[in-house]
């Protein structure tokens, strides 16, 4: 539970990132009659942006952490 307390924002993004990609798989992709392929193509960009963020707040989080214990002992 103390590890989630830390990295409570990384798990957030993560779970973000993971809720994109699911979602852009359940909906699927299709082609419509007039030949156009429909897809929630929003969906990846978005995905790729969450993952990002967990990682960059995850570093961020790890590097307080060890800097405040450094500083504690």
């Amino acid at each position: 539970m103390k590890v989630l307390k830390r990295f409570w924002l990384s798990a957030l993004f993560l779970a973000l990132s993971m809720a994109c990609l699911l979602s852009f798989n359940l909906i699927g992709s299709y082609v419509d009659k007039d030949g156009l392929l429909v897809e929630p193509f929003g969906f990846i960009p978005l995905f790729w942006l969450f993952i990002f963020l967990a990682l960059v707040s995850f570093l961020v989080s790890l590097f307080r952490n060890r800097k405040n214990r450094t500083n504690s002992q």
